[in-house]
């Protein structure tokens, strides 16, 4: 009999679905190519990509005759408000219980599958829910279209180098990792092209939120603040960190799962445990250098323990902290949210020596700075 573990790992790795199926199918060859190919384990998926991307063709074109115009001239009336921090360190739960705030947008899932066509084929929501999975792999998360999301995956659709293809392509992670966070490699030319994407994307929801100031939730963003300050001068960022030691397990585990999912080449999880002990040391070495750029009165940073402890006292932290007008009009929206989520269980973590070991040697230098000691 197999366990339930051999059985989710059996069911994401022969569904055919996947996230990458609003790319265009020009994008898609030159990523395949890019990116060494496609292993015989996944082809279903590929193929599944490519029949949508050819079905939805003409919808890109319709979208871009349409709305480009307008897109391109949308000027954002207030400066984007950026929730960063390394996978796994709260960054989704802070960024639904701010989302509940009526002055903030944010990109859906909806927005982020289809970002060059989604106002097109609103009609078909529904209908191409259908190709998603229920909940999250990594933790259980419900899955609706409309709810918050992060800006990578749009990245992922409409750009070549975008961290969700480390998870889609982990034989290129490598690259993929370096040039999508710290844009090393990449030309001036192909960084150009990067803001660019990003700017017209947060414009598209924007303009079709009547405005609103955009909310971002994108772990990537954690190490990209000197080039999100070059696209929004007065960007306001909130940083939220966790303890280490359950970081790293949960990340490890997020991993494995989503590349059960979402992936399209084999990778192992010797492979892909060290890509998460040299992803986390680059990405907060690089956040700690470049959060100086940014002025004191547009930053705060904040314990995901402590926000679990005291929400509602972490975000009029947040509000006051950032002169963010509003929050008495979003609690009562945002206490609806806490409620609903006191039923919600976080994993449990083992922890033996080894590991214990491992962080420490590792990840010393965050453990040290934000005191922490292992979880008992």
């Amino acid at each position: 009999m197999k366990t339930n573990t051999e059985q989710k790992t059996h069911r994401y790795d022969h569904t055919m679905q996947h996230p990458l199926f609003g790319i265009s199918t020009r994008h898609w060859i030159s990523l395949v190519k890019k990116n060494r190919g496609i292993d015989r384990n996944y082809l279903q998926k590929a193929l599944f990509i490519t029949v949508i991307s050819l079905f939805t063709a003409p919808v890109r074109m319709l979208f871009k005759i349409k709305y480009d115009a307008k897109i391109n001239k949308t000027i954002l009336q207030n400066p984007p408000v950026f929730i960063i921090g390394h996978w796994r360190s709260g960054t989704t739960y802070l960024h639904e219980l701010l989302s509940k705030d009526p002055q903030f947008c944010y990109a859906s899932l909806w927005n982020t599958l289809l970002p060059d066509s989604f106002l097109i084929l609103e009609p078909i929501k529904k209908f191409l829910a259908k190709f998603l999975p229920s909940e999250r792999p990594m933790d259980a998360i419900k899955v609706d279209m409309d709810s918050p999301y992060e800006e990578e995956a749009a990245l992922a659709v409409l750009y070549p180098w975008s961290f969700f293809h480390c998870l889609h392509f982990p034989r290129n992670a490598e690259e993929q990792y370096l040039k999508s966070i710290h844009f090393q490699g990449l030309s001036s030319e192909e960084k150009d092209q990067w803001k660019t994407t990003y700017l017209k994307f947060i414009k598209t929801v924007s303009s079709v939120n009547q405005g609103k100031r955009f909310l971002s939730k994108n772990p990537p963003n954690t190490a990209r603040i000197t080039t999100l300050l070059e696209l929004f001068p007065e960007a306001k960022f909130i940083h939220i960190y966790r303890n280490p030691y359950l970081v790293y397990l949960s990340t490890k585990k997020m991993r494995m799962r989503v590349l059960e999912k979402l992936g399209l080449q084999d990778a192992s999880e010797d492979e892909i445990e060290q890509q998460v002990i040299k992803n986390y040391i680059r990405l907060m070495g690089s956040f700690f250098e470049q959060k100086e750029h940014i002025p004191q009165e547009r930053f705060v940073e904040i314990k995901y323990e402590d926000l679990i402890a005291d929400p509602t006292g972490q975000v009029k932290n947040i509000y006051a902290s950032l002169n963010l007008s509003g929050l008495e009009l979003a609690m009562p929206e945002m206490l609806k949210y806490l409620h609903h989520q006191s039923a919600y269980k976080t994993n449990v973590y083992a922890l033996d020596e080894k590991i214990l070991h491992h962080v420490d040697k590792n990840w010393k230098f965050t453990i040290d700075r934000w005191g922490y000691t292992p979880p008992k």
